[in-house]
Protein backbone atom coordinates (compact mmCIF):
# COMPACT_ATOMS: atom_id res chain seq x y z
CA UNK A 1 0.00 0.00 0.00
CA UNK A 2 1.25 3.22 -0.61
CA UNK A 3 3.03 5.03 2.07
CA UNK A 4 2.17 2.20 4.33
CA UNK A 5 5.99 2.46 5.57
CA UNK A 6 5.43 0.92 8.81
CA UNK A 7 5.75 -2.92 9.37
CA UNK A 8 5.31 -5.43 12.38
CA UNK A 9 8.24 -7.57 12.85
CA UNK A 10 5.52 -10.26 13.79
CA UNK A 11 2.85 -9.91 11.76
CA UNK A 12 0.74 -12.35 13.66
CA UNK A 13 0.09 -10.01 16.01
CA UNK A 14 -0.51 -6.47 15.79
CA UNK A 15 -1.71 -4.16 18.25
CA UNK A 16 -1.03 -0.50 16.96
CA UNK A 17 -4.08 1.02 15.13
CA UNK A 18 -2.52 2.86 11.87
CA UNK A 19 -3.90 4.84 9.44
CA UNK A 20 -1.96 5.36 6.39
CA UNK A 21 -1.66 9.46 4.93
CA UNK A 22 0.26 11.50 3.09
CA UNK A 23 1.79 14.28 5.29
CA UNK A 24 3.43 17.09 3.94
CA UNK A 25 4.55 15.93 1.15
CA UNK A 26 5.99 12.65 2.38
CA UNK A 27 4.62 9.01 2.66
CA UNK A 28 3.73 8.16 6.35
CA UNK A 29 1.76 6.26 9.22
CA UNK A 30 -0.30 7.60 11.97
CA UNK A 31 -0.78 6.07 15.44
CA UNK A 32 -3.66 7.50 17.17
CA UNK A 33 -3.84 4.77 19.94
CA UNK A 34 -1.20 4.05 22.25
CA UNK A 35 1.31 2.19 20.33
CA UNK A 36 2.08 -0.98 22.37
CA UNK A 37 4.56 -3.63 22.10
CA UNK A 38 4.67 -6.57 24.39
CA UNK A 39 7.26 -9.25 24.46
CA UNK A 40 6.41 -11.06 21.16
CA UNK A 41 5.63 -8.47 19.33
CA UNK A 42 7.80 -5.52 17.30
CA UNK A 43 7.64 -2.10 15.20
CA UNK A 44 10.23 -1.85 11.96
CA UNK A 45 9.91 1.69 10.77
CA UNK A 46 11.42 2.03 7.28
CA UNK A 47 10.15 5.25 6.71
CA UNK A 48 7.86 7.49 9.07
CA UNK A 49 5.41 6.49 11.84
CA UNK A 50 3.95 9.74 13.81
CA UNK A 51 2.26 8.74 16.99
CA UNK A 52 -0.51 10.64 18.60
CA UNK A 53 -0.39 8.61 22.73
CA UNK A 54 2.25 7.13 24.01
CA UNK A 55 5.00 4.67 22.77
CA UNK A 56 5.12 1.31 25.22
CA UNK A 57 7.81 -1.08 25.02
CA UNK A 58 7.28 -3.61 27.21
CA UNK A 59 10.43 -5.98 26.21
CA UNK A 60 13.42 -6.04 28.63
CA UNK A 61 15.81 -6.13 26.01
CA UNK A 62 17.55 -3.62 23.23
CA UNK A 63 14.90 -3.50 21.05
CA UNK A 64 15.46 -1.58 17.38
CA UNK A 65 12.59 -0.14 15.82
CA UNK A 66 13.58 0.26 12.71
CA UNK A 67 15.75 2.46 10.39
CA UNK A 68 13.38 5.82 9.73
CA UNK A 69 11.66 7.89 12.02
CA UNK A 70 9.22 8.31 15.06
CA UNK A 71 7.64 11.59 15.55
CA UNK A 72 5.39 12.23 19.23
CA UNK A 73 3.40 14.40 17.82
CA UNK A 74 0.32 14.47 20.43
CA UNK A 75 -1.38 17.66 21.74
CA UNK A 76 -1.06 16.63 25.42
CA UNK A 77 1.63 14.68 27.06
CA UNK A 78 3.13 12.02 25.76
CA UNK A 79 4.84 8.89 27.55
CA UNK A 80 8.08 6.89 26.13
CA UNK A 81 9.16 3.73 27.14
CA UNK A 82 10.77 0.58 27.22
CA UNK A 83 14.53 -0.86 25.71
CA UNK A 84 14.13 1.41 22.69
CA UNK A 85 16.47 2.04 19.94
CA UNK A 86 15.78 4.64 17.69
CA UNK A 87 17.06 5.48 14.68
CA UNK A 88 15.61 9.02 14.25
CA UNK A 89 13.17 10.48 16.64
CA UNK A 90 11.12 14.18 16.19
CA UNK A 91 9.65 15.71 18.97
CA UNK A 92 6.82 18.06 18.08
CA UNK A 93 4.56 18.03 20.80
CA UNK A 94 4.08 21.54 22.89
CA UNK A 95 2.26 19.28 26.13
CA UNK A 96 5.96 17.43 26.12
CA UNK A 97 6.94 14.02 26.40
CA UNK A 98 8.67 11.76 29.38
CA UNK A 99 10.08 9.00 29.37
CA UNK A 100 9.09 6.60 32.29
CA UNK A 101 10.19 2.88 33.22
CA UNK A 102 13.33 2.39 33.99
CA UNK A 103 14.99 2.21 30.66
CA UNK A 104 17.21 4.61 28.63
CA UNK A 105 15.97 5.82 25.55
CA UNK A 106 18.49 5.57 22.58
CA UNK A 107 18.95 7.54 19.69
CA UNK A 108 21.52 6.23 16.64
CA UNK A 109 20.61 8.59 13.75
CA UNK A 110 18.97 12.62 14.32
CA UNK A 111 16.44 13.84 17.07
CA UNK A 112 14.49 16.59 16.07
CA UNK A 113 13.46 18.96 18.26
CA UNK A 114 10.22 20.74 16.86
CA UNK A 115 8.04 21.95 19.26
CA UNK A 116 8.29 20.76 23.23
CA UNK A 117 9.93 19.52 26.03
CA UNK A 118 11.30 15.78 26.41
CA UNK A 119 12.42 15.00 29.76
CA UNK A 120 13.99 11.60 30.57
CA UNK A 121 13.33 11.81 34.30
CA UNK A 122 15.09 8.83 35.96
CA UNK A 123 17.11 7.21 33.06
CA UNK A 124 18.96 8.52 30.28
CA UNK A 125 18.40 9.49 26.60
CA UNK A 126 21.37 8.23 24.92
CA UNK A 127 22.35 9.82 21.39
CA UNK A 128 24.49 7.39 19.08
CA UNK A 129 28.08 8.17 18.09
CA UNK A 130 26.52 9.54 14.63
CA UNK A 131 23.61 11.00 16.21
CA UNK A 132 23.11 14.64 15.94
CA UNK A 133 20.48 17.26 16.70
CA UNK A 134 18.32 19.35 14.86
CA UNK A 135 16.16 22.33 15.38
CA UNK A 136 16.26 25.45 17.74
CA UNK A 137 16.31 24.50 21.05
CA UNK A 138 14.92 26.74 23.93
CA UNK A 139 13.33 26.69 27.01
CA UNK A 140 10.28 25.37 25.44
CA UNK A 141 11.99 23.58 23.21
CA UNK A 142 14.69 21.40 25.02
CA UNK A 143 15.58 17.89 26.58
CA UNK A 144 15.04 18.33 30.53
CA UNK A 145 17.53 16.98 32.60
CA UNK A 146 17.42 17.61 35.72
CA UNK A 147 16.50 14.23 37.04
CA UNK A 148 18.83 12.11 38.07
CA UNK A 149 19.24 10.98 34.59
CA UNK A 150 21.22 12.48 31.91
CA UNK A 151 21.25 13.30 28.19
CA UNK A 152 24.32 11.27 26.92
CA UNK A 153 26.13 11.24 24.00
CA UNK A 154 28.20 8.51 22.31
CA UNK A 155 31.49 10.05 20.22
CA UNK A 156 33.24 8.10 17.80
CA UNK A 157 36.69 6.77 17.98
CA UNK A 158 39.26 9.92 17.43
CA UNK A 159 36.80 12.03 17.80
CA UNK A 160 37.56 16.37 18.27
CA UNK A 161 35.09 18.62 17.99
CA UNK A 162 32.24 20.49 20.11
CA UNK A 163 28.93 19.17 20.90
CA UNK A 164 25.97 21.35 22.06
CA UNK A 165 23.49 19.03 24.39
CA UNK A 166 20.53 21.52 24.58
CA UNK A 167 19.92 20.75 28.12
CA UNK A 168 17.57 22.65 30.68
CA UNK A 169 15.13 22.61 33.97
CA UNK A 170 11.64 22.98 34.55
CA UNK A 171 11.46 24.16 38.12
CA UNK A 172 9.32 27.38 38.25
CA UNK A 173 9.94 28.71 35.12
CA UNK A 174 11.16 26.40 32.50
CA UNK A 175 14.52 27.58 31.94
CA UNK A 176 17.17 26.60 28.60
CA UNK A 177 21.01 26.04 29.84
CA UNK A 178 22.98 24.31 27.04
CA UNK A 179 26.22 22.98 27.45
CA UNK A 180 28.75 22.91 25.11
CA UNK A 181 31.80 20.36 25.15
CA UNK A 182 35.00 20.63 23.09
CA UNK A 183 36.99 17.43 22.63
CA UNK A 184 40.57 18.89 21.44
CA UNK A 185 41.76 15.34 22.00
CA UNK A 186 41.50 11.86 23.77
CA UNK A 187 40.81 8.10 23.04
CA UNK A 188 37.77 7.40 22.83
CA UNK A 189 36.60 3.48 23.77
CA UNK A 190 33.66 1.22 22.84
CA UNK A 191 30.44 2.46 24.20
CA UNK A 192 32.11 5.77 25.70
CA UNK A 193 29.85 8.62 26.29
CA UNK A 194 29.61 11.95 28.00
CA UNK A 195 26.35 12.92 30.28
CA UNK A 196 25.13 15.89 31.83
CA UNK A 197 22.28 16.64 34.06
CA UNK A 198 21.69 19.65 36.17
CA UNK A 199 19.69 21.17 38.98
CA UNK A 200 18.01 25.00 39.36
CA UNK A 201 19.70 25.75 42.97
CA UNK A 202 22.48 26.87 44.57
CA UNK A 203 25.21 24.33 44.80
CA UNK A 204 24.64 23.11 48.29
CA UNK A 205 27.78 23.89 50.33
CA UNK A 206 28.26 26.97 52.90
CA UNK A 207 31.47 28.13 51.88
CA UNK A 208 29.51 29.22 48.92
CA UNK A 209 27.89 32.83 49.61
CA UNK A 210 27.43 36.30 48.32
CA UNK A 211 27.92 36.40 44.44
CA UNK A 212 26.97 32.73 43.30
CA UNK A 213 24.69 31.44 40.76
CA UNK A 214 21.72 29.34 40.83
CA UNK A 215 22.69 26.69 39.20
CA UNK A 216 24.88 23.34 38.62
CA UNK A 217 25.90 21.26 35.87
CA UNK A 218 27.13 17.94 36.55
CA UNK A 219 29.15 16.29 33.53
CA UNK A 220 30.52 12.75 33.74
CA UNK A 221 31.93 10.36 30.91
CA UNK A 222 32.68 6.68 30.50
CA UNK A 223 35.30 5.36 28.14
CA UNK A 224 37.02 8.45 27.72
CA UNK A 225 40.59 8.49 28.16
CA UNK A 226 43.70 10.88 27.88
CA UNK A 227 41.07 14.00 27.00
CA UNK A 228 41.71 17.25 27.14
CA UNK A 229 38.50 19.44 26.77
CA UNK A 230 36.57 22.70 26.62
CA UNK A 231 33.17 23.17 28.47
CA UNK A 232 31.03 26.21 27.84
CA UNK A 233 27.85 26.94 30.50
CA UNK A 234 24.84 29.08 29.45
CA UNK A 235 22.95 30.54 32.19
CA UNK A 236 20.03 32.88 32.80
CA UNK A 237 20.25 36.45 34.34
CA UNK A 238 17.75 35.21 37.08
CA UNK A 239 19.78 32.38 38.33
CA UNK A 240 22.47 35.40 39.07
CA UNK A 241 23.02 35.90 43.36
CA UNK A 242 24.34 39.22 43.91
CA UNK A 243 27.37 40.57 41.22
CA UNK A 244 27.65 38.20 37.78
CA UNK A 245 30.67 40.31 37.41
CA UNK A 246 31.81 38.20 40.84
CA UNK A 247 30.95 35.15 39.07
CA UNK A 248 33.94 32.73 38.20
CA UNK A 249 33.20 29.17 36.36
CA UNK A 250 34.10 26.90 39.57
CA UNK A 251 34.34 23.12 39.96
CA UNK A 252 32.88 22.49 42.71
CA UNK A 253 33.09 18.56 42.93
CA UNK A 254 35.22 16.82 42.99
CA UNK A 255 37.73 18.89 45.93
CA UNK A 256 39.50 20.14 45.20
CA UNK A 257 37.57 23.20 43.97
CA UNK A 258 38.95 24.66 40.80
CA UNK A 259 38.38 27.79 39.39
CA UNK A 260 38.39 28.87 35.66
CA UNK A 261 37.55 31.79 33.97
CA UNK A 262 35.54 34.63 35.17
CA UNK A 263 31.94 35.01 33.38
CA UNK A 264 31.01 36.65 30.28
CA UNK A 265 28.50 38.95 31.40
CA UNK A 266 27.36 39.63 27.76
CA UNK A 267 26.55 36.15 26.72
CA UNK A 268 26.14 34.72 30.07
CA UNK A 269 28.33 31.63 29.89
CA UNK A 270 30.94 30.48 32.18
CA UNK A 271 33.91 28.80 30.33
CA UNK A 272 36.52 25.63 31.80
CA UNK A 273 39.27 25.48 29.47
CA UNK A 274 41.94 22.51 29.53
CA UNK A 275 39.18 19.92 31.32
CA UNK A 276 41.15 16.65 31.92
CA UNK A 277 38.50 15.78 34.55
CA UNK A 278 34.52 16.15 34.68
CA UNK A 279 32.89 16.44 37.22
CA UNK A 280 30.00 19.40 39.09
CA UNK A 281 30.54 23.11 37.77
CA UNK A 282 28.79 26.51 38.96
CA UNK A 283 29.05 29.82 39.12
CA UNK A 284 30.56 31.30 42.06
CA UNK A 285 32.89 33.56 43.57
CA UNK A 286 35.21 30.42 43.27
CA UNK A 287 38.77 29.14 44.21
CA UNK A 288 39.37 29.29 48.44
CA UNK A 289 39.76 31.88 50.68
CA UNK A 290 42.63 32.86 52.89
CA UNK A 291 42.17 34.51 56.07
CA UNK A 292 46.11 36.19 57.24
CA UNK A 293 47.17 38.10 60.59
CA UNK A 294 50.27 40.42 59.79
CA UNK A 295 51.58 43.65 61.43
CA UNK A 296 54.15 46.31 60.08
CA UNK A 297 56.69 47.76 62.07
CA UNK A 298 56.92 50.90 60.72
CA UNK A 299 53.27 52.25 61.26
CA UNK A 300 52.59 50.09 64.27
CA UNK A 301 51.56 52.16 67.18
CA UNK A 302 52.82 50.10 70.59
CA UNK A 303 50.18 52.41 72.50
CA UNK A 304 46.95 51.21 70.45
CA UNK A 305 48.29 47.65 69.78
CA UNK A 306 47.41 48.38 65.89
CA UNK A 307 48.76 50.46 62.94
CA UNK A 308 48.20 54.27 61.62
CA UNK A 309 46.22 54.38 58.63
CA UNK A 310 47.69 57.85 58.17
CA UNK A 311 48.51 57.37 54.73
CA UNK A 312 44.13 56.00 54.15
CA UNK A 313 43.07 59.46 56.10
CA UNK A 314 45.47 61.48 53.86
CA UNK A 315 44.20 60.28 50.56
CA UNK A 316 48.01 58.74 49.65
CA UNK A 317 46.96 55.27 49.14
CA UNK A 318 46.81 54.70 44.91
CA UNK A 319 43.41 52.89 44.06
CA UNK A 320 45.29 50.71 42.21
CA UNK A 321 47.79 47.93 43.52
CA UNK A 322 51.77 49.27 43.68
CA UNK A 323 53.19 46.11 42.78
CA UNK A 324 53.08 46.27 39.17
CA UNK A 325 57.05 47.15 39.29
CA UNK A 326 60.44 46.07 39.99
CA UNK A 327 60.80 44.11 41.77
CA UNK A 328 57.85 42.70 42.10
CA UNK A 329 56.40 43.33 38.80
CA UNK A 330 53.22 41.77 39.53
CA UNK A 331 50.62 42.63 37.35
CA UNK A 332 47.35 41.89 38.73
CA UNK A 333 44.34 43.89 38.35
CA UNK A 334 43.06 44.82 42.05
CA UNK A 335 41.92 47.95 42.19
CA UNK A 336 39.23 49.83 44.05
CA UNK A 337 36.97 52.90 43.71
CA UNK A 338 37.76 54.56 47.23
CA UNK A 339 40.13 52.88 50.04
CA UNK A 340 38.18 50.93 52.10
CA UNK A 341 37.75 51.89 55.91
CA UNK A 342 40.51 51.24 58.71
CA UNK A 343 43.15 50.38 55.51
CA UNK A 344 46.75 50.78 56.40
CA UNK A 345 48.30 49.92 52.60
CA UNK A 346 48.72 47.61 50.10
CA UNK A 347 50.24 44.15 50.60
CA UNK A 348 51.10 41.42 48.32
CA UNK A 349 50.11 37.87 48.63
CA UNK A 350 51.81 34.33 47.66
CA UNK A 351 51.21 31.30 47.94
CA UNK A 352 53.67 28.61 47.60
CA UNK A 353 52.79 24.57 48.07
CA UNK A 354 55.66 22.57 48.88
CA UNK A 355 56.16 19.31 51.25
CA UNK A 356 58.15 21.84 53.89
CA UNK A 357 58.68 25.24 54.34
CA UNK A 358 62.26 24.96 53.46
CA UNK A 359 61.48 23.39 50.22
CA UNK A 360 58.95 26.21 49.44
CA UNK A 361 61.15 28.29 47.13
CA UNK A 362 60.14 30.55 45.08
CA UNK A 363 59.82 28.21 42.07
CA UNK A 364 57.07 26.42 44.09
CA UNK A 365 54.66 30.02 44.09
CA UNK A 366 51.17 28.88 43.04
CA UNK A 367 49.57 32.10 42.85
CA UNK A 368 49.71 35.70 43.60
CA UNK A 369 47.29 38.78 45.35
CA UNK A 370 47.74 42.25 46.54
CA UNK A 371 45.21 42.84 48.80
CA UNK A 372 44.65 45.21 52.00
CA UNK A 373 45.97 45.49 55.21
CA UNK A 374 43.92 47.15 57.82
CA UNK A 375 45.32 48.50 60.77
CA UNK A 376 43.62 45.23 63.52
CA UNK A 377 46.48 43.36 61.18
CA UNK A 378 43.52 41.80 58.96
CA UNK A 379 44.94 40.78 55.46
CA UNK A 380 41.34 41.36 53.23
CA UNK A 381 40.21 41.51 49.74
CA UNK A 382 39.64 45.04 48.09
CA UNK A 383 35.79 45.27 49.59
CA UNK A 384 37.44 45.39 52.85
CA UNK A 385 35.91 43.48 54.78
CA UNK A 386 36.09 39.82 52.79
CA UNK A 387 39.23 37.18 53.39
CA UNK A 388 41.43 37.27 50.18
CA UNK A 389 40.07 34.58 47.98
CA UNK A 390 42.58 33.02 45.43
CA UNK A 391 41.47 31.78 41.73
CA UNK A 392 42.06 29.18 39.47
CA UNK A 393 44.21 27.13 41.81
CA UNK A 394 44.53 23.57 43.03
CA UNK A 395 46.54 23.04 46.26
CA UNK A 396 48.46 19.28 46.03
CA UNK A 397 50.77 20.14 48.98
CA UNK A 398 51.57 21.60 52.12
CA UNK A 399 50.23 25.72 51.55
CA UNK A 400 52.76 28.43 52.72
CA UNK A 401 51.24 31.99 52.33
CA UNK A 402 54.66 34.46 51.71
CA UNK A 403 53.49 38.58 53.14
CA UNK A 404 55.07 41.38 50.91
CA UNK A 405 55.33 44.74 51.35
CA UNK A 406 56.66 47.34 49.22
CA UNK A 407 59.17 48.61 51.83
CA UNK A 408 59.19 46.18 54.56
CA UNK A 409 61.36 42.51 54.78
CA UNK A 410 59.00 39.89 53.09
CA UNK A 411 58.00 36.55 55.55
CA UNK A 412 56.82 33.19 55.21
CA UNK A 413 54.72 30.99 57.34
CA UNK A 414 56.96 28.41 59.37
CA UNK A 415 53.94 26.19 59.23
CA UNK A 416 51.17 24.79 56.37
CA UNK A 417 48.15 26.66 56.92
CA UNK A 418 45.06 24.87 57.95
CA UNK A 419 41.48 25.29 56.49
CA UNK A 420 38.17 24.89 58.19
CA UNK A 421 34.88 25.04 55.89
CA UNK A 422 36.74 26.33 52.91
CA UNK A 423 38.98 28.84 54.74
CA UNK A 424 42.61 28.72 55.22
CA UNK A 425 44.01 30.49 58.11
CA UNK A 426 47.00 32.04 59.45
CA UNK A 427 48.17 34.37 62.25
CA UNK A 428 51.68 35.46 61.54
CA UNK A 429 51.83 37.65 65.03
CA UNK A 430 50.95 35.39 67.06
CA UNK A 431 54.38 34.11 67.90
CA UNK A 432 58.09 34.56 66.78
CA UNK A 433 57.63 31.06 65.58
CA UNK A 434 54.64 31.77 63.26
CA UNK A 435 57.47 32.86 61.04
CA UNK A 436 59.50 31.36 59.08
CA UNK A 437 63.28 31.17 60.84
CA UNK A 438 61.70 33.51 63.43
CA UNK A 439 64.94 32.55 65.60
CA UNK A 440 66.51 34.49 63.23
CA UNK A 441 66.43 38.01 61.87
CA UNK A 442 63.12 37.28 60.01
CA UNK A 443 60.95 39.26 61.73
CA UNK A 444 61.09 41.44 64.44
CA UNK A 445 58.76 41.93 68.04
CA UNK A 446 56.02 44.48 68.68
CA UNK A 447 55.13 44.84 71.72
CA UNK A 448 53.39 40.88 72.00
CA UNK A 449 53.16 40.49 68.14
CA UNK A 450 55.44 39.84 65.96
CA UNK A 451 55.69 41.45 61.94
CA UNK A 452 57.69 42.50 59.61
CA UNK A 453 60.79 44.62 59.70
CA UNK A 454 60.91 48.24 58.21
CA UNK A 455 63.55 49.92 55.81
CA UNK A 456 63.53 48.18 52.83
CA UNK A 457 62.77 50.81 50.80
CA UNK A 458 64.10 49.24 47.27
CA UNK A 459 62.04 45.74 47.93
CA UNK A 460 65.07 43.30 47.02
CA UNK A 461 65.54 41.75 50.47
CA UNK A 462 67.99 43.55 52.21
CA UNK A 463 68.25 46.48 54.36
CA UNK A 464 71.77 47.95 53.46
CA UNK A 465 73.33 51.40 51.88
CA UNK A 466 70.29 51.27 48.83
CA UNK A 467 67.61 52.17 51.18
CA UNK A 468 69.79 54.91 52.43
CA UNK A 469 70.22 56.40 49.08
CA UNK A 470 66.34 56.15 48.41
CA UNK A 471 65.78 58.03 51.41
CA UNK A 472 67.73 60.47 50.94
CA UNK A 473 66.97 61.03 47.10
CA UNK A 474 63.31 61.51 48.66
CA UNK A 475 63.46 63.22 51.98
CA UNK A 476 61.13 65.83 52.30
CA UNK A 477 58.36 64.56 50.23
CA UNK A 478 54.65 64.68 51.44
CA UNK A 479 53.19 61.73 49.26
CA UNK A 480 53.48 57.80 48.88
CA UNK A 481 56.49 56.79 49.29
CA UNK A 482 58.59 54.03 49.78
CA UNK A 483 61.18 55.67 51.83
CA UNK A 484 58.34 56.79 54.13
CA UNK A 485 59.25 53.92 56.17
CA UNK A 486 56.40 54.80 59.55
CA UNK A 487 53.50 55.90 57.33
CA UNK A 488 53.43 58.95 58.30
CA UNK A 489 53.20 60.64 54.51
CA UNK A 490 56.27 62.65 54.87
CA UNK A 491 60.08 61.05 54.40
CA UNK A 492 61.90 62.48 57.27
CA UNK A 493 64.30 61.59 60.32
CA UNK A 494 62.08 59.83 61.78
CA UNK A 495 62.40 57.23 58.28
CA UNK A 496 66.19 57.41 59.01
CA UNK A 497 65.97 56.17 62.60
CA UNK A 498 64.13 53.24 61.51
CA UNK A 499 66.71 52.32 58.76
CA UNK A 500 69.74 52.61 60.97
CA UNK A 501 67.85 49.98 63.39
CA UNK A 502 66.94 47.46 61.18
CA UNK A 503 70.47 48.04 58.73
CA UNK A 504 71.93 44.85 57.52
CA UNK A 505 68.77 42.62 58.15
CA UNK A 506 67.82 40.61 55.72
CA UNK A 507 64.45 38.78 54.40
CA UNK A 508 63.97 34.67 55.31
CA UNK A 509 62.00 33.75 52.92
CA UNK A 510 63.61 30.87 50.66
CA UNK A 511 65.49 32.38 47.50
Amino acid sequence: MDGFLFKSKHTHRLIVLLIPFLLSGFAGSLAKANTLMSAGDGLDVQGSLIIKKNLVNQKTVSDTLGTGTIELSGTSLQTISGPNLIQNLTVNNPGGIVVSGSYDQHVNGTLTLTSGNIKPGSTNLVLGPSAVISGTPSSSNMIIADGSGQLRKNFPSGFTGSFIFPVGDSTGTPEYSPLTLNFTGGTFGNGNYAGVNLVNAKYPNDSITGSYLKRYWTISQSGISSFTCNAIFQYVTADVNGSENSLYCTKVNPSPWNTYSAANTGTHQLTANGLTTFGTFTGSRGGFDINLTAFLEGPYNSGTGTMNITLKTSGLIPLSQPYNTSPSNYAGPESVTSIPADVVDWVLIELRQAGSPSNATSSTVIKKRAAFLKKDGTIVETDGTSPVRFYNSTITQNLYPVVRHRNHLAIMSNNAVTTSSGVYTYNFSSSQTQIYDGSGNGCIQLGSKWGLIAGNADGNGFINNDDLLLWQGNFSQNNYNKADFNFSGFVNNDDLLIWQKNFSQQTKVPN
